[in-house]
């Protein structure tokens, strides 16, 4: 049966009491079919990576309205369902082992539910949250790593680094969280301002700016108000990429400045400057072993994060522990194996002993380039492959860049692969470079001529999701 509640008789935003944490309470609910659900539970908004137990809610999409996905969510083991009042009376009476919560909207719900349980979480300390051009998601895990040594610290899921993911991964923290560690992304102007002014980190962190999202930003200048929109009025400490020029630059022309501003790099002037930075392989793993002179003294820093890119995340997470209390030697053993998210360069090997470097969830100019560089520093007996999807969302100077990465590619591998409609009006006269727009065609290719020692990179923008490549290959992570 449906049960009709006054919206009075819910928690009030300005309300923070653990006990009266449910789904029902903290969405503010109009109607509700069946028993409340407690948080922190597992919200998800597609359906099709609904996992029994979790709770779904449906949101209006660009593209499509989350109300058409209701029956495949409970299908897939849903539990419980946020949709319209209105929507209600179209699910309850045929299912009555699921919990559906009604809201006025569920997309306004979610985003009051998230900052009323931010507000209840009586023990947390700091908020840190991360942006940047390249490198969010992995310094977010590596700073998670480092904090967890000594504090209860929840991270965001994966890449969920928008407005709606940041509410999922609130909402999602244990009630004893001490820290919280959000990404923050963006395609266009406000966006990263509109969550960190929604949620106040007390810390943030500035990992780069590059030349990506130009369609929604514009120039690079662009890009750099964007990512300066993540230091607000709440903002205490701000670790910044201290070797960026551009960057600097921008936080002389702060609104709001931090307190303590904390530079990290290879400049002589980085508060945590980096000395030394090269690959170790120890028989079974790469490791990039980092050398770092900091206000605690100078400390040797290994980590799995084996990438030359992965210097400067290592070495900000390693500042952000330092900072908040976590020992140097304790640093140094929460990064030693921590692995890197698949898609993001960890290193997978064939049965035929042919190595993989995995860089397929997304690219831009500066990713792919430095990718280029990792394939090249790996030591190999065969030849280095370069497997290249086209990058998106660079406007006007598309071509421009898929020119110089194409040219910086092939200078530098045996052999390119492009795959990808951006390199259609590309200068592609190189003799070691290859067109194919059929991932058949591709992986065909590689198993042609690909045999033990050699080396293939493999990374383009989520479009043309290049990770469908390894599915001809049995692999294991190195």
């Amino acid at each position: 049966m449906v049960q009709s509640k006054g919206k009075g008789t819910f928690m009030s935003p300005t309300d923070s009491f653990p006990e009266a944490m449910t789904v029902g309470k903290l969405f503010n609910c109009t109607r509700l079919c069946g028993a409340d659900i407690s948080l922190p539970c597992s919200i998800k908004t597609d359906s099709r990576k609904i996992e029994k137990g979790d709770v779904f809610i449906a949101l209006k999409g660009n593209r499509s309205d989350g109300h058409s996905f209701i029956s495949d969510a409970i299908k897939r083991g849903a539990k419980g369902v946020i949709l319209k009042d209105e929507e209600m009376s179209k699910f309850t009476s045929f299912n009555k082992d699921i919990y559906f919560f009604g809201v006025p909207s569920p997309d306004a719900a979610i985003l009051e539910a998230s900052e009323r349980y931010l507000a209840g979480l009586s023990s947390l300390r700091e908020i840190v949250a991360i942006t940047g051009s390249v490198g969010k998601t992995t310094t977010k895990e590596a700073i998670g790593k480092v904090l967890e040594r000594i504090y209860r610290v929840h991270v965001s899921r994966g890449n969920y680094n928008t407005l709606l993911g940041c509410c999922l991964t609130i909402l999602a923290a244990p009630r004893d969280t001490e820290f919280l560690v959000l990404e923050m992304g963006a395609n266009a102007k406000g966006e990263i301002g509109e969550i960190a002014n929604r949620f106040r980190p007390s810390s943030s962190v500035i990992t780069s700016v590059e030349p990506v999202h130009l369609e929604g930003f514009g120039d690079i200048e662009g890009v750099l108000g964007a990512k300066l929109e993540i230091v607000t009025a709440d903002c205490k400490l701000l670790f910044v990429n201290g070797d960026s020029p551009i960057l600097n630059l921008g936080i002389d022309k702060l609104k709001h400045r931090p307190s303590k501003i904390i530079s990290v790099g290879t400049s002589p002037s980085c508060i945590y400057r980096i000395t030394d930075s090269s690959l170790r392989w120890d028989g079974n793993h790469y490791f990039r072993k980092i050398t770092i002179d900091s206000p605690f003294g100078l400390k040797t820093v290994e980590s799995k994060l084996w990438g030359k890119q992965h210097t400067l995340i290592i070495s900000l997470a390693f500042a952000v522990g330092c900072e908040y209390g976590v020992a140097p030697d304790d640093i140094v053993r929460g990064l030693l194996f921590m692995s890197l998210p698949r898609g993001r360069g960890a290193i997978l090997q064939s049965d035929e002993g042919v190595l993989f470097i995995d860089e397929s969830y997304n690219a831009s100019p500066v990713s792919v380039k430095a990718a280029i560089d990792n394939l090249c520093l790996i030591p190999s007996r065969g030849r280095k492959i370069a497997v290249l999807g086209g990058m998106k969302e660079l406007g006007s100077y598309a071509n421009r860049f898929h020119d110089d990465v194409l040219y910086y590619a092939a200078t530098a591998a045996d052999q390119v692969l492009i795959h990808g409609s951006e390199w259609k009006d590309i200068n592609k006269n190189y003799k070691n470079v290859l067109c194919l727009q059929d991932m058949e065609d591709i992986v065909s290719h590689l198993k042609t001529i690909l045999r033990t020692g050699d080396v293939v990179l493999v990374k383009g923008s989520r479009t043309y999701e290049m990770e469908r490549i390894y599915d001809w290959w049995s692999l294991h992570e190195l």
